[in-house]
């Protein structure tokens, strides 16, 4: 190069666009998946979580423990099985749903199907998760359809309507 003229070679540019190309192609999904998230992806995450949390709670106290899906007030939550019936259960946690995300639905083989009010789902001191099938309602009428699979507590999610019947 001639004295006095400032800049960079072709090599140099070379390796600083191969560096920001790493770099973008490491970072760019990982930003991409927090911003693309919807609402319905959030509770459904949200509803798994709590299951989850419910069930290592009650295998670490050996203790029954109940999730409790409030469909009036779209939130979820969950508690100890009381000593003695008659006592209003004290929740250990409870999460909200995300805004515009609501129950349209809840059913279990042992309990009829809800539309309002609450439902309460067993955990037993060993960790055996009573199933159900959950239906979340979003915008634009999106429904999703979740199955607690007995025993483990997963979920399986459905991002449309699935009818399960039980019987």
């Amino acid at each position: 190069m001639r004295p006095g003229i400032k800049g960079f070679t072709l090599l140099e540019l070379v390796i600083i666009l191969a560096i920001a190309g790493i770099t973008l192609g490491y970072i760019g999904p990982r930003l991409y998946t927090g911003i693309s998230t919807s609402p319905m992806d959030k509770a459904a995450r949200d509803i798994l979580t709590m299951l989850q949390f419910a069930r290592s709670t009650a295998v670490t106290q050996h203790r029954a423990y109940y999730v409790r899906f409030d469909i009036d007030n779209a939130s979820i939550g969950f508690y100890p099985r009381p000593e003695s019936s008659g006592l209003i259960p004290e929740l250990v946690k409870q999460k909200a749903l995300p805004r515009g995300v609501v129950f349209k639905n809840i059913k279990s083989p042992y309990q009829s199907s809800r539309y309002q009010g609450h439902m309460d789902i067993l955990i037993t001191p060993e960790g055996v998760v009573e199933q159900g099938v959950i239906y979340l309602e979003g915008g634009f009428r999106k429904t999703y359809t979740m199955v607690i699979k007995p025993f483990s507590g997963n979920l399986k999610i459905y991002d449309h309507y699935v009818e399960v019947s039980y019987g």
